[in-house]
């Protein structure tokens, strides 16, 4: 789920992947490979994409169907 996120906020922002890790202070091999699900990635780490992203840390990890939204119930 974070890859794809990840990738997804990225490329909406029209970002290249050195250009997030600069923004966020990583390498940029280091983005490409957590953007493959090669490498596992720290909290610390997701809260640097997340800022270089502008989005909550919580929208990386969130599914696309958002499981936090309660329906109501009929009745």
């Amino acid at each position: 789920m974070l890859a794809e996120n990840l990738r997804r906020y990225r490329a909406n922002l029209g970002l290249s992947q050195e250009s997030l890790a600069d923004e966020a202070g990583l390498h940029r091999t280091f983005v490409g490979a957590v953007e493959r699900s090669e490498r596992n990635i720290s909290l610390d780490n997701i809260e640097k994409l997340a800022g270089a992203l502008k989005v909550s840390p919580y929208e990386l990890l969130r599914p696309k169907a958002d499981p936090l939204i309660v329906r109501p119930t009929p009745g």
